[in-house]
């Protein structure tokens, strides 16, 4: 199989049918669909199922399509990357970011780097810490910001300062100073990866919580303090600029995070990646 072979397997999956594909493709039809043949032929399976308007994938069809974006998605990088070498600091830095890292703050950050490189610019993957750190080793993004805890074996790390957990809810949902019992009886609002920690914290004073919603994203936690579903636990640093939502300060040593930008320590990085990690601060 070739890159091209590839791009027009997306193309058809994105458009729907071969047909729309080649027009998108400026080619004609029956090319695109020998295309489509040998590429089955060579790989011993059936990628899709061809219906009279619509064409509709196979789970070997499912798995060949995430993996050909992924395929093209580095070679588009590694040509990116091939350029600035002989063109300066310019083209593109593939970023992964947490829901809790994408802040005010820290978009101005990325704003400034583009300020003083404006040849440079960002795609920003979202996702869990884990599966980010699994784009940095497939090689899909080039940086990843990520909360620990998580396995450091492999990456390097460039460590920002350690923050708490606070309180976020509508304005009065909670005592100007609340103990953490009174905040135990709330309906609380979790995001998933903290939910060991919170309920260890909790348990170790010996208070069970009141589960009223458990999420994926931070984003999706203010969502549901702001329908009224009751009070979210979220890193500081994410909660306290957001509009018409009041945090409250807990400071429990077992409700800490820490943010981190992380690299693998094994491949060769790009000169906007390079700079951007020892600049980047937060």
């Amino acid at each position: 199989m070739d890159l091209r072979q590839l791009s027009y397997f997306t193309a058809i999956v994105d458009e729907g049918s071969i047909s729309a594909a080649a027009k998108k493709l400026h080619i004609s039809q029956p090319p695109l669909s020998n295309q489509m043949k040998s590429l089955e032929a060579e790989l011993g399976v059936t990628l899709f199922e061809r219906g009279l308007r619509s064409i509709t994938l196979t789970d070997a069809g499912k798995l060949m399509y995430e993996r050909a974006n992924t395929i093209l998605d580095m070679a588009s990088a590694a040509k990116m990357e091939i350029d600035s070498l002989g063109n300066g600091l310019r083209g593109t830095l593939r970023m992964g970011m947490v829901s809790s890292s994408v802040t005010g703050h820290v978009a101005r950050k990325l704003m400034a780097f583009r300020a003083l490189y404006p040849e440079v610019n960002f795609q920003i993957y979202e996702g869990n810490t884990y599966q980010l750190l699994d784009g940095l080793k497939t090689n899909q993004i080039d940086l990843a910001l990520v909360r620990a805890p998580f396995p450091q074996d492999g990456f390097i790390c460039h460590k920002y300062q350690e923050e708490y957990f606070v309180a976020a809810g509508l304005p009065g949902s909670l005592p100007e100073t609340p103990e953490l019992d009174v905040v135990a009886k709330c309906p609380l609002i979790l995001y998933r990866r903290w939910e060991g920690p919170i309920r260890r914290t909790f348990g170790e004073k010996g208070l069970s919580i009141h589960l009223a919603c458990m999420v994926d994203n931070a984003w999706t936690s203010i969502q549901m303090v702001r329908a009224g579903m009751g009070v979210a636990l979220l890193p500081k640093s994410f909660a306290e600029d957001i509009p018409q939502i009041q945090i409250w300060d807990l400071n429990e040593e077992g409700l800490k995070t820490q943010l981190m930008l992380v690299k693998r320590d094994d491949r060769y990085i790009s000169n906007i990646t390079k700079i951007f990690f020892e600049k980047f601060e937060i």
